[in-house]
């Protein structure tokens, strides 16, 4: 059976999933063996079957889908960024986001490949994730008491960020695209992970001593997840 392996270091146990796309996803802690995994499959062969079903009953029922189309321009509110964006057809192979004055970018090159396009939009994200988040981080971690080990920004598809046992935390380039209290306390939740690797209640009292308003913030989350501009986001992902 085809499936998904994702490692969650905070698993306390093996999982299953079906997501939207109606790919089947197990969700692991470290050191879980292919023997408990393929035991499990067939245990849960049933509610597999059923989950994939109804997964793909869902597809079916969504009306077909918005052609995508280059945006006039692109917002990055959590550095209050704002760019007008211009389309430049060139022989260049490829497409690349250019600066080309303030306030305005161009995708340069073969601009007619929509797919290009957006993975070169994805691509810039994550080059300003780098150039953003990575020192936000660093400040919030000096000013907290919390090192961490390093970081790295990438385009997760399910999580605003993570933490490993080691002190790495991974963010995901799309924090860009909400307001900064969110990102704050996206970072700060992380920076607390390095204390403390699960959601105990010691956990969260650390969170709320360094984020008092952090309930309030991780139900904003769960909509601003469904509300990413189309040119950041992936069909059916929802980001918690």
């Amino acid at each position: 059976m085809d499936y998904r392996l994702r490692v969650t270091p905070w698993a306390r146990g093996l999982s299953l999933r079906v997501t939207a796309q109606g790919a089947l996803e197990v969700v692991a802690p470290r050191r879980v063996g292919q023997r408990t995994i393929a035991r499990v499959l067939a245990q849960e062969q049933a509610w597999i079957q059923t989950a994939l079903a109804d997964a793909s009953a869902r597809r079916q029922a969504l009306p077909p889908p918005v052609p995508w189309h280059v945006p006039p321009a692109i917002s990055l509110p959590a550095v209050g960024g704002h760019w007008m964006l211009m389309v430049r057809p060139t022989a260049a192979r490829g497409v690349r986001v250019l600066p080309v004055g303030p306030g305005q970018l161009a995708l340069a090159g073969q601009v007619g490949d929509t797919t290009a396009c957006r993975q070169a939009l994805r691509r810039w994200l994550v080059r300003e994730g780098q150039a953003h988040l990575v020192p936000r981080l660093t400040d919030l971690s000096c000013a907290l008491g919390l090192p961490y080990a390093r970081t790295t920004i990438r385009l997760a598809r399910s999580r605003w960020g993570s933490c490993s046992r080691t002190g790495s935390i991974a963010l995901n380039a799309r924090l860009l695209l909400l307001p900064p209290p969110l990102v704050d306390y996206v970072l700060v939740h992380e920076l607390c992970h390095t204390r403390e690797l699960n959601h105990s209640l010691a956990f969260w009292t650390l969170v709320a001593q360094h984020c008092p308003e952090y309930r309030r913030h991780r139900r904003e989350l769960r909509t601003a997840g469904r509300q990413l501009p189309a040119w950041a986001a992936d069909p059916g992902e929802t980001l918690a």
